[in-house]
């Protein structure tokens, strides 16, 4: 018996905050001079062309903020009821020079540009719509879109798959593959002759939104295909041994294996490799078996390993998934549409298919909060489960079907605006501005935030740290910058939030770069005024 370790008609305004300036005098192009590094460069977002948004602050009040508006030559669109920002019409390609004139003024809190925003829960991958594993309408399935509205996975984690091999040249898997090994043919060179590692890839990590076929649950992250398994699916318990150790050396972050057997008398050179990875903090997933009875096969049943049985589309226990003492958790497993190799897609079931589901949730929270331990994970996944079965653990469901977005909520702690950017000028050389600390947890999180490294030319302002909730609104942190001794340029700083849950779940790191404008001046622009 494996020991279980617990060790509507809406107004969409997105306020960004990209406060981007125009400077004369300064070089035109993109400044070449001194840049403090931050993390990776960001998409830049669209905008509304010929529309700013504008806050001012509480004592102007509406008829106020209106008339300075129109004082200023600007047309005020709309207000709205809910937040008070107000929508502004600009001449399109001078949105840059009227948000630094309105930040210029005493009374405006922020401007910012209008950006277009889209709906980050439902991929454009045309074949998405067949994955009901991830979003029906019954809700039997992870909340992936809801998840994905949190995060959809980073490159910084790797998915190891020990199966038949990955087709390395698929164009919903190629962008994401890593070396890998194949101990069949003993090479390099991890291709599938089968097809099952590939639907398995496929499930966990398929390139998201890129306009081609599927989504997998991390859209994000990386593929090692560790190919142990021939093209008639069978392998040898010494070939899974040696592909965990390889992949705990490798960097993998996450493990799954949809594969397995009787544990006979026990598999202790897979154990070996499995406390070997566990030792590295790699997270290993496993079927539990498809013989239709009891045990949990091995590896699932080996301690230390995440045994994933399987659901239907009811949400009920497909007759086919075995269940027993050593099962963890469900997933979606029956009539799971995914990539197949020859760069096909088709239709698979079985605890192979829910294993990967599991497995790319772990690489979605260990992307989004690297400093969790993998024994973090692991009862984060178990404790954000939808029960099923009976009440608690039983040994159909194990705790229950994975819910990736109650996973992720778990531990979200976002800022708002996303990115922030200040800009600052010689007089007075001094600027300021504040982000919003938030989480959609409704447990609270102790948070603290830092800059790292530290640049001289910006600081923090007290308090640096609080607790936030999904009731929140008043966790705020501010930024003060000074003039750079670099010259007119663009800095880049990072900031980086940490937190802890009540129940002493880690939380982050999360980074977000800090953006600052420093240029000669900022001219002040004068527009007709127009009357509807």
């Amino acid at each position: 018996m494996k020991i279980n370790r617990f060790s509507p008609k809406i107004l969409l305004i997105t306020v960004f905050s990209l406060l981007l300036v125009v400077a004369w005098g300064a070089a035109s192009g993109a400044a070449q001079g001194p840049v403090v590094q931050g993390p990776p460069p960001v998409v830049t977002p669209e905008i509304v062309p010929g529309e700013i948004i504008v806050k001012f602050q509480p004592n102007v009040g509406r008829l106020g903020a209106q008339n300075s508006l129109q004082a200023e030559g600007l047309r005020p669109l709309e207000i709205s009821p809910e937040t008070g920002l107000i929508r502004v019409e600009v001449k399109p390609g001078q949105e840059t020079q009227a948000i630094a004139e309105l930040l210029a003024r005493g009374d405006v809190v922020y401007a910012t540009y209008n950006y277009k925003i889209y709906a980050l829960g439902n991929p454009n991958d045309p074949s998405y719509g067949s994955q009901w594993g991830l979003n029906n309408a019954q809700d039997h399935d992870i909340d992936a879109p809801e998840a994905w509205d949190i995060h959809t996975g980073g490159s910084s984690v790797t998915i190891a798959v020990i199966d038949t091999g990955v087709d390395l040249d698929h164009s919903d898997l190629q962008a994401k593959i890593v070396a890998g090994k194949d101990y069949v043919n003993n090479d390099s060179l991890a291709d599938d002759d089968n097809g099952h590692g590939t639907h398995v890839a496929g499930i966990a990590a398929a390139s998201g939104n890129n306009g081609i076929g599927i989504a997998g649950v991390s859209w994000g992250a990386k593929v090692m295909p560790l190919k142990v398994l021939n093209s008639a699916g069978s392998g040898t318990t010494a070939d899974l041994a040696e592909a965990i150790v390889y992949a705990a050396d490798n960097g993998a972050k996450v493990i799954n294996m949809s594969l397995g057997a009787s544990c006979g008398s026990g598999w202790p050179d897979v154990e070996e490799a499995i406390n070997y990875a566990l030792g590295k903090g790699v997270l290993l997933v496993a079927a539990s078996g498809n013989n239709y009875s009891t045990p949990v096969l091995c590896p699932g049943a080996i301690n230390g390993v995440v045994a994933v049985g399987a659901t239907d589309s009811n949400d009920a226990r497909p007759s086919y998934s075995t269940y027993g003492a050593a099962l963890d958790v469900a997933a979606p497993g029956s009539g799971i549409y995914s990539t197949y190799y020859g760069g096909g897609y088709t239709t698979m079931s079985g605890t192979s298919m829910a294993s990967p589901h599991v497995a790319g949730l772990a690489a979605l929270l260990r992307s989004y909060a690297p400093g969790m331990t993998s024994s973090e994970v692991e009862a984060l996944i178990k404790q954000t489960t939808d029960d099923l079965g009976s009440a608690g653990w039983d040994q159909y469901y194990g705790y229950g079907r994975i819910n990736a977005r109650r996973a992720l909520e778990r531990i979200a702690l976002q800022i708002s605006p996303a990115q922030p950017v200040l800009f600052i000028d010689d007089d007075p050389g001094v600027a300021s501005s504040q982000v919003r600390v938030i989480t959609p947890n409704s447990e609270p999180i102790n948070w603290s935030a830092s800059i790292s490294p530290t640049v001289s030319w910006l600081t923090l302002s007290p308090p640096i740290s609080g607790s936030v909730s999904s009731t929140s609104t008043n966790q705020f942190i501010t930024f003060n910058a000074t003039k750079p001794q670099g010259g007119y340029d663009l800095y880049l700083a990072t900031l980086v939030l940490t937190g802890t849950t009540g129940s002493g779940v880690t939380v982050g790191p999360i980074v977000a770069q800090v953006q600052l404008h420093y240029v000669p001046e900022v001219k002040t622009l004068y527009f007709p005024v127009f009357f509807k």
